[in-house]
């Protein structure tokens, strides 16, 4: 009961904020907008002040005053989300989140609580991909631009994981996702043509970063996930590498000569990634940690590498025998051979067999029947003899993908997918029962078991089937959570855990169930689970529970301040938009929408102005202000007269008819003027894409921009 308690207080957490969220997103129109922002501050508020509360009225449990304090912090992103939403800005704008990361971070010092951390790096990054990737418009960047931003990216990140090991950022998760990121964004820059001639200098900055990487590992201090991520990001690089054979040499050397070079890439990938392994962990041999994580840095470059050497090796078969038949003779040579060869040793044997799996799974799925049930009973004995827990998992899906091939293809039963789907999930419930004993084949069950029911929650319903599949699928995954907490099987928590957070991120893009319907149910079943949660707490006798502080006064203090801010900020938004609605010049522009939903904003329409659409403009960068001088027309409807650079807005001479709209070049062809999003009621964006011709907006003295509304 002490380990349930616990999850009880955090999915009633995790419920009621997204309910809020679902609500706010929902748009509804019932409230007016000054209601919904008092509600959303209110939100807000609440969450901090029943973080001070729960420290006091629930001692015991420290650690749900720190999980009210992180709901708190990630309120005031869905407070700033609404006031965007109200006043059209920008749909999961890149401000959003900054303005958004600015408290979290500071409440992430002066608490120094982990959550609040990670959650201070999902905001950065959130913050760079939409600066690189807007939702609601495009900018056009040079190469150099791009290839520096990805770079700083990378040096933020490296800098991050240095300070992890530092007193001051003692955080091993930021450490390990610092370090993943800076894999990310130096292969991402490395990519040929991609940023050139950039893109061949970032080759050597990665290659000098995983190699003094490497040396640090088997020098001075060995780190097991640190490690994992390294050969992990190192496999992947080489194989966009092996990808961009074809662009490098494709005319040169010829399609199989192609195959070939990429044949002899992957197996080098695989020895040299085994070499690499066990020379990593050579110090650390007679260790559990060691031997653990050489068999695991080994398998990831053998899959890897396997999966590319089966698509090469397998182009290079059918050139030569013009048969793809060829293919299946090589996927049984290396399963029979991994299978009964045992002087291979291990690696080798597991290499062949997992090279045996993916060739073979993608020949049951493309060649003729016969063959798919070939590979159906071979993938059958091989799950019941073998004992490896990869090689189970490989032939296990390959069972799984056989099976739904021959019923849904060659029995001709998609039209009965739902019931394919629950047969598959029930089935593998059964076989979970029935394997106690059998540790890898019961984790493996168990996942498909999973995703066979998440899988029902996805297709197209009616409205009940939709309530009904989310719910048991709500019920079956929050079951198992309380079920595997009190067995402490650590995995199978974390596995259903994984798909119980899943359920409400994909929950929130379903549209067949309303999302004000979806806020409602979400807020009764929290308000539901902190009932009972706090029935069970007070009966379980807890007092105390150690290893765990209380926030000193002096950071109580801070968080006060840090609070005062948010709210000083919110109500400056409220403020400054209120004075533009009021005192601002009120404008017709023509339009063009499109019809999307934001991450935390709910449905909105893209907006393409007519006023703003322009050649491209000469000695003007990508991303430079501009302004837009226009004038009523007969019509009523603004036209723009010519396009103003380098002016001040504040002294420049307007006729009674004239405003200033201000903007940034994209650098192709349009200026963006920040009133690209209009949020609407959940549903009704197709009916406003196909009737809205016009946009009333409000225009400050400087050229600023509000759109009011579309019609």
């Amino acid at each position: 009961m002490k380990k349930l308690i616990p999850f009880g207080y955090f999915a009633s957490i995790v419920l009621v904020l997204s309910g809020i969220l679902y609500f706010f997103a929902a748009n509804w129109p019932t409230f007016s907008r000054f209601e919904k922002l008092a509600l959303s501050v209110a939100a807000m508020l609440l969450f901090y002040l029943l973080s001070v509360f729960s420290t006091k009225l629930l001692s015991h449990q420290v650690f749900l005053g720190k999980w009210l304090l992180v709901a708190g912090a990630i309120s005031f992103g869905l407070c700033v989300g609404l006031v965007g939403q109200i006043y059209n800005s920008h749909a999961d704008s890149y401000v959003l989140f900054l303005i958004w990361l600015v408290p979290v971070l500071l409440l992430a010092i002066t608490t120094r609580y982990a959550p609040l951390s990670i959650l201070s790096f999902v905001l950065f990054h959130l913050a760079y991909w939409f600066y690189m990737n807007p939702s609601s418009y495009f900018i056009v960047r040079t190469d150099f631009q791009e290839w520096l931003i990805f770079l700083v990216i990378a040096v933020i990140n490296l800098i991050l994981f240095f300070l992890t090991f530092t007193p001051l950022m003692a955080n091993k998760s930021i450490r390990y996702m610092s370090y993943t990121m800076t894999h990310i964004m130096l292969i991402g820059m490395s990519i040929f043509e991609l940023y050139e001639p950039f893109s061949g200098w970032t080759n050597v900055l990665y290659i000098a970063f995983a190699v003094i990487s490497y040396f640090y590992l088997v020098t001075k201090k060995i780190d097991k996930y640190i490690s994992i991520i390294l050969f992990t990001m190192v496999s992947i690089y080489v194989c966009t590498k092996i990808v961009e054979i074809p662009f490098l040499f494709g005319e040169t050397i010829g399609y199989l000569g192609l195959q070939i070079l990429g044949s002899i890439a992957s197996i080098a990938l695989i020895i040299g990634g085994v070499l690499l392994a066990r020379h990593l962990s050579s110090k650390h041999t007679e260790t559990p940690i060691g031997q653990t994580m050489k068999g695991i840095l080994i398998v990831i470059v053998t899959l890897i590498g396997s999966f590319m050497f089966s698509i090469s090796f397998g182009g290079v078969l059918f050139l030569l025998f013009s048969s793809f038949y060829a293919t299946v003779v090589l996927s049984i040579l290396f399963i029979s051979i991994g299978l009964f060869v045992k002087k291979l040793g291990p690696y080798v044997r597991n290499t062949l067999l997992f090279i045996g799996f993916f060739s073979g799974l993608l020949e049951a799925f493309f060649l003729s029947t016969s063959i798919t049930i070939f590979f159906l009973l071979l993938s059958i004995v091989v799950t019941i003899i073998m004992k490896d827990g990869l090689i189970r998992f490989l032939s296990y899906t390959t069972i799984i993908g056989c099976s739904l091939n021959l019923i849904l293809d060659e029995l001709g039963l998609w039209v009965h997918s739902e019931l394919v789907l629950i047969g598959f999930a029930l089935l593998n419930a059964i076989i979970y029962y029935f394997v106690q004993s059998e540790t890898t084949l019961k984790r493996i069950s168990s996942f498909y078991s999973l995703l066979f029911f998440y899988a029902l929650t996805f297709l197209d319903h009616l409205l009940w089937q939709e309530i009904l599949y989310s719910l048991l699928f709500f019920i079956i995954t929050t079951s198992l959570v309380f079920l595997f907490s009190r067995n402490d099987d650590v995995f199978m928590l974390r596995m259903t855990f994984v798909f119980w957070i899943a359920l409400f991120i994909s929950t929130y893009y379903d549209l067949i169930w309303s999302l004000v319907h979806k806020s409602l149910s979400l807020l009764i079943i929290g308000l539901v689970f902190f009932g009972i949660t706090q029935f069970f707490d007070r009966r379980s006798g807890i007092k105390v529970i150690a290893n765990n502080k209380f926030f000193t006064m002096k950071q109580w203090s801070l968080i006060g301040l840090i609070l005062l801010l948010q709210v000083a900020f919110v109500g400056y938004q409220i403020g400054s938009n209120e004075s533009l609605l009021k005192n601002g010049t009120e404008i017709t522009l023509e339009l063009a929408p499109v019809d999307p939903r934001s991450m935390i904003q709910g449905d909105y329409v893209i907006l393409r102005y007519e006023i703003a659409k322009v050649n491209e403009l000469k000695d003007v960068q990508s991303g430079n202000r501009v302004y837009i001088l226009a004038k009523k027309g007969k019509d009523g409807v603004y036209q723009r007269e010519k396009i103003l650079t380098s002016i001040d807005p504040n002294s420049y001479q307007l006729t009674e008819d004239e405003v200033l709209i201000a903007g940034k070049y994209n650098g192709y062809n349009g200026i963006i003027l920040g009133i690209e999003s209009y949020f609407v009621k959940e549903g009704t964006g197709l009916d406003i894409q196909r009737n809205a011709k016009h946009a009333k907006v409000r225009i400050s003295k400087n050229g600023n921009a509000l759109l009011e509304t579309i019609y």
